[in-house]
């Protein structure tokens, strides 16, 4: 009998390792990029991004980046610290200004609302906010976005609403968003619009995507090749093809993740400080023209389709400001092919 149980120890030990290593193999060895699977690109613009740690003029940003790249699909967040600056004070103007660029432009948006947005520090509540009991915040929190998603619904530019900035993975100033607000701020916009599509994002390399389930109807996620960390170092995810991301969203659908799309390709560098603070040699460490390429090819052959890429505003500091004009000059052959 003991000899029996030993046996069977040893099959399924040696069961379990063959499905792990057929995982492994699943996610980690290259596969084929689909035929057939034209890919849209397009970019986060940040205005707070541009003014406050660039110091560039946000409406050159913007104009140069349609006009000169050619985009025409962009994710914009609707800063609710800009917007609501105190309580009953509404300012829509710099918002207005840039949906109305693109859209004149015949372009797109994905408008990002909530606490959460893209770039840092994440969270985007207006101090005002901040000093309120949870309840009032949840409560103002929905206020925010119902007067926002009311101001633009009628636009044709905006084809989705994005629902918080990777709500449930723990990075910047914000804690993980409570799922079930998330919930409630999906269910609100989805009443006040039934037209557009909802979506939400997540970390492509440090989530399982699962937290979502169908609550949303698409989930963008990030795509970071070289990251830097206060302890490791420069760290580089060279161990990840281009199939990764494809592969993870099929092994992982029997769970309830959505339909998965790229909401943020890096495409700058990585520095554990401002940039404005960072030597320019120091930042082309994480990211210069050959690691510009090196991300233009390979988020080609992820099969993965739009892509919106991670850093315009960066490319403009370096070119009118740093003489590097080579990134944003690369930077046109992506849109230049349609």
């Amino acid at each position: 009998m003991r000899h029996h149980v030993f046996n069977m120890t040893y099959v399924l030990l040696g069961l379990f390792a063959a499905v792990a290593l057929l995982l492994l193999g699943f996610l980690f060895i290259p596969g084929p990029t689909p035929a057939g699977k034209s890919v849209e690109y397009g970019m986060t613009f940040s205005r707070p991004y541009a003014q406050n740690d660039l110091h560039l003029n946000p409406d050159d940003v913007l104009s140069a980046a349609l006009d000169d790249l050619g985009i025409r699909r962009f994710r914009m967040g609707a800063y609710w610290k800009y917007i609501q600056p105190l309580r009953g004070t509404w300012n829509f103007d710099e918002l207005d200004k840039d949906v109305q660029a693109i859209s004149d432009r015949k372009g797109t948006i994905v408008l990002a609302i909530g606490q959460k947005l893209p770039r840092w520090p994440e969270c985007w509540q207006p101090d005002w906010a901040k000093q309120l009991p949870p309840a009032e915040q949840q409560a103002e929190t929905l206020n925010y976005i119902q007067t926002v998603v009311e101001r633009y619904r009628a636009n044709p530019a905006i084809i989705a609403w994005q629902v918080e900035n990777e709500p449930q993975f723990e990075y910047g100033e914000c804690s993980r968003t409570d799922p079930s607000f998330h919930k409630e701020e999906i269910a609100l916009v989805r009443r006040l619009d039934p037209t557009r599509p909802i979506y939400t994002t997540d970390s492509g390399e440090l989530s399982f995507w699962t937290t979502f389930g169908k609550s949303v109807d698409r989930l963008g996620v990030s795509v970071y090749r070289v990251v830097r960390n206060p302890t490791l170092g420069t760290f580089r995810y060279f161990f990840l093809p281009p199939s990764f991301y494809r592969r993870k969203a099929e092994l992982l659908s029997p769970f309830g993740v959505p339909s998965i799309y790229v909401s943020e390709f890096q495409m700058e560098p990585w520095s554990n400080k401002a940039l404005l603070e960072t030597p320019v040699d120091d930042q082309l460490k994480t990211f210069d023209l050959k690691q510009m390429r090196a991300n233009i090819d390979y988020a080609s052959h992820m099969g993965l389709s739009p892509v919106d890429f991670w850093g315009v505003e960066w490319w403009y500091w370096m070119k009118t400001t740093q003489n590097h004009p080579e990134l944003w000059e690369a930077a046109k052959a992506i849109w230049s092919k349609g």
